[in-house]
């Protein structure tokens, strides 16, 4: 198929970033404010790499009613994936804790709403993280395959996911061990969650790489439409949660270098 090299090599980077995550999340706590501007940075990366990869190539694919069809499609999914997994308050405060200490917010008031509303070990289970992480990771993954399937590289989407897996995991990590995981069992579930994203994104550029064009360009479309939702409901209301002009410049410098990149 084409771009073989370039799916190898997108699919071991979407892998390593949650394991790279995990580990500094097991040696060290970085400062809330290192971890907004970099959750808002990626968030920028993928913003460009939508507006100026993904939607683009759907469009000249599949045409601008399947395009629009597919980012519609794309969301529901997606919203409907986090319904599910916010369908209880506890469930819900565990994941929206492990997306927050990703973006910055102090562990200790992410931890303290868990405790509040279960048992604090059993509102941090580590398994319950892991689904949510997979669950956001899977349209990111699946896009970026399809990219490579359409014959382009994806330098701003692979750049965009590679940074918000490294940021999601450290918030993940962080949750798990602070729900009385130790830091390898942690690391171990982050690996594994890295490497079923991997398989993801071979999937998602061999399965349809001699597909019909229109195909390719509305399967691009829907997971554009995934990734904008992922960008919705799990960076920008955390990166945002406080009126910030250093979020905003750091936001707007990813979109800049996924714009370069694409």
């Amino acid at each position: 198929m084409r771009n073989l090299g370039a799916l190898a090599l997108w699919s071991l980077t979407i892998g390593s970033s949650l394991v790279v995550g995990a580990v500094v999340a097991a040696r060290t706590s970085l400062p809330p404010a290192v971890a907004e501007l970099v959750t808002a940075f990626g968030g920028g990366v993928l913003l460009a790499a939508i507006a100026l990869e993904l939607v683009p190539a759907a469009d000249e694919a599949a045409g601008p009613a399947w395009t629009a069809a597919g980012l519609v499609s794309g969301t529901l999914l997606y919203v409907a994936a986090d319904a599910w997994l916010t369908c209880d308050e506890t469930r819900k405060l565990r994941r929206r804790a492990a997306h927050g200490i990703a973006a910055g917010r102090a562990m200790d008031d992410e931890m303290s709403a868990l405790r509040s509303a279960a048992d604090h070990a059993q509102a941090a289970r580590g398994e319950s993280i892991a689904v949510g992480l997979f669950i956001d990771g899977v349209p990111e993954s699946l896009a970026l395959g399809l990219t490579v399937a359409a014959g382009e590289v994806g330098a701003a989407l692979a750049a965009g996911i590679a940074i918000g897996n490294a940021v999601e995991a450290y918030g993940a990590a962080q949750a798990i061990v602070a729900g009385g995981h130790s830091r390898s069992f942690a690391v171990g579930l982050l690996a594994a969650i890295g490497a079923s994203l991997a398989v993801a994104t071979v999937v998602g550029g061999t399965l349809l790489a001699d597909a019909a064009l229109e195909l390719v360009g509305t399967a691009q479309a829907v997971a554009a439409g995934a990734v904008l939702a992922v960008v919705s409901i799990q960076i920008i209301p955390h990166a945002f949660d406080e009126v910030s002009s250093e979020v905003a410049v750091a936001t707007i410098a990813g979109f800049t270098v996924g714009y370069l990149l694409g």
